[in-house]
């Protein structure tokens, strides 16, 4: 029998969300010593077997670990490989401290998924994104990549143009599209949309044919549309075939 149905239902639990917080809070301040130096130890003695082995780990002043990046030999020597677009995705957050994962990825020449490096980050702040992108380049051999894909978060954005001044920032397109679907008045005219995305070549063409759908369609103010064509040079295919991205548009 659950612990709902034993009291008389949910509303008689007496849980409430600041319960919930202080749990959460409890539950990661119990990353201290032990679990942490677990992991340090860890990290420690894969670099004692390889010393091409790149970890970072933040603690703070009680011991709590902090945002943590590694990366391996073989990782980073990938990078230097095919290190030209990378993928950059936070939408996993299963672990028992409610730390994000964050895995950078990237595709070699046989359209296999290559890992570059890992962290697991307490917030998904511009910060945080700023500490993991910068032990990335200070473990990753060569330059910064020339392309970094990543979904439309405004704290990773802001991260990418202090860190990655010169890497073209492309967002990923599935996100997009999955919204599209899922706006209200949008749905009806998903088909004609999905077409002008994908099947016009030129700048051009795509402007006309976008301008032609939202005037037929009534959509002239539909705010979130016009903000995701005013990004359009980030991840409309005519305007960024021109920059290398290893075939991938999606993260």
């Amino acid at each position: 029998m659950t612990h709902e149905v034993q009291v008389g239902g949910l509303e008689n639990i007496g849980l409430v969300k600041r319960d919930v917080y202080n749990y959460l809070r409890d539950v990661r301040g119990e990353v201290i010593g032990h679990d942490a130096e677990l992991l340090k130890e860890h990290f420690m003695a894969m670099q004692e077997k390889n010393e091409s082995f790149y970890f970072k780990m933040e603690v703070d002043s009680e011991g709590r670990m902090g945002n943590v990046f590694w990366s391996d030999a073989r990782s980073r020597r990938a990078y230097g490989f095919i290190g030209d677009v990378v993928v950059f995705d936070t939408t996993f957050n299963t672990n028992r401290y409610g730390m994000v994962f964050a895995p950078l990825l990237g595709v070699n020449n046989h359209r296999q998924t290559v890992l570059f490096g890992c962290a697991f980050l307490t917030s998904e702040t511009m910060d945080s994104f700023v500490w993991l992108l910068e032990e990335f380049k200070k473990a990753m051999p060569g330059e910064p990549p020339k392309m970094i894909m990543t979904d439309q978060d405004a704290a990773m954005s802001k991260a990418i143009v202090v860190t990655l001044p010169t890497t073209f920032h492309r967002y990923c397109i599935w996100h997009i599209l999955n919204k599209i679907t899922e706006k209200p008045g949008i749905g009806e005219c998903f088909s004609e949309m999905n077409k002008c995305i994908w099947g016009m070549d030129k700048k051009e063409e795509f402007d006309a044919k976008w301008e032609e759908i939202i005037t037929n369609n009534g959509l002239q103010d539909h705010a979130w549309l016009s903000s995701i064509h005013a990004m359009r040079e980030n991840w409309v295919p005519s305007y960024v075939k021109h920059v290398f991205s290893a075939g991938m548009s999606s993260s």
